[in-house]
């Protein structure tokens, strides 16, 4: 079954438009030649991160910690959807951004950013390996890596792995009623749009069975659902909207049917006072060593092709359409379309900011 308004009739290309403006060369310094003209600013570096647990960026900020001791990094995490409207009304009130950096799941705000002439365009040295579908050709912003959602994280210590699920259409099989934890899919979009792939395949039938039949938990946040799955203070022992950080009694399997996966992209504002500590960040997280550690992990995937990613190429993966997401994103209409379907069936989302609970 194939629903009309699923995916907007838009090329990626209108996502990942380059406009006219400075097209800077390579920067093929090293780290560490960054790292000494940093230092001569001051101040701290200020990226807001796109997520709705404050553990998602915790590994990220130890590592840079560590590696770049001089530097003060003030890395904070919040939903891309509350992220891009802060910016935005921050320079409205006096043309400054408020941050150094944004990453976000958004493509489509750092286009409209890079079309306004708010990003600093900057090309670190890693800037041709990276997957030329993933950034601005011209250097306004690149992807940092791919974050996933539908795998299906379960606790080890309350279900076996023979007996988790293969497929979507399989939850709604007697056997998982009470046992399915979820985050609200009209809270976050990208979850959102993993319904939306669910519901393309299956049919609003599998979408009203979940709600009617199958007693689902739903809570804010992908987060909060990885910290109830922790802590076993639930019936719920299955979720397909969470990820394991560094959970030791959870483990995860990929379905054969379908799943998300999109670009985390990430710029520099024009408005920075500190460029060098910028394009530090921006130049370590490309760099090799981190790049090795995503595509080493069990969830998240390199944006660089000369990385041997240890779970395959993405783009050659059937179940996952690594760019669709960042299409779809940009028809607001459609995206809220959707997000009002859901709403009509499970209400409101119910909790405090996702944030504030997640593990």
């Amino acid at each position: 079954m194939k629903i009309s308004l699923l995916f907007p009739g838009i090329a990626l290309g209108a996502a990942l438009n380059s406009y006219p403006g400075a097209n800077p060369p390579i920067d093929t310094r090293s780290l560490d030649e960054i790292y000494r003209a940093a230092q001569k600013e001051t101040g701290e570096l200020l990226v807001f991160w796109g997520g709705d647990s404050l553990d998602q960026a915790a590994g990220t900020i130890q590592a840079f910690n560590a590696r770049f001791p001089k530097i003060k990094l003030n890395l904070q995490v919040e939903l891309s959807k509350y992220i891009d409207s802060r910016i935005d009304r921050q320079y409205q009130k006096n043309q400054h951004d408020g941050a150094d950096i944004a990453i976000l799941q958004q493509l489509n705000d750092f286009d409209r950013w890079n079309r306004d002439g708010r990003l600093l365009p900057y090309k670190p040295a890693s800037w041709n390996n990276i997957y030329p579908d993933v950034k601005d050709p011209n250097g306004g912003f690149l992807s940092i890596l791919f974050y996933q959602f539908g795998q299906f994280v379960y606790n080890k210590d309350r279900l076996h792995a023979n007996d988790v699920p293969s497929t979507f259409e399989e939850l709604l099989q007697p056997r998982w009623k009470n046992k399915l934890i979820l985050a609200y899919p009209n809270d976050d979009d990208a979850i959102n749009y993993l319904f939306t792939l669910a519901i393309n395949k299956y049919g609003w039938q599998w979408f009203e069975k979940l709600v009617a039949d199958q007693g689902v938990q739903w809570r804010r946040g992908t987060g909060a659902v990885l910290e109830y799955l922790t802590t076993g203070n639930t019936s719920a022992v299955l979720s397909f909207t969470t990820n394991i950080i560094d959970q030791t009694n959870l483990a995860a399997k990929a379905p054969t049917d379908t799943r998300l996966a999109w670009p985390q992209a990430a710029a520099i504002f024009k408005t920075t006072p500190r460029p060098e500590s910028s394009k530090l960040f921006m130049s370590w997280i490309m760099d090799t060593e981190f790049q090795q550690s995503l595509a080493n992990s069990s969830v998240l995937y390199t944006t660089r092709m000369d990385i041997n990613d240890t779970k395959g190429n993405i783009f050659r993966d059937a179940t996952v359409p690594p760019t669709q997401f960042s299409k779809w994103i940009v028809n607001r209409e459609v995206v809220e379309w959707w997000r009002f379907q859901y709403e009509s069936s499970i209400g409101l989302p119910q909790g405090v900011d996702p944030v504030l609970i997640g593990p």
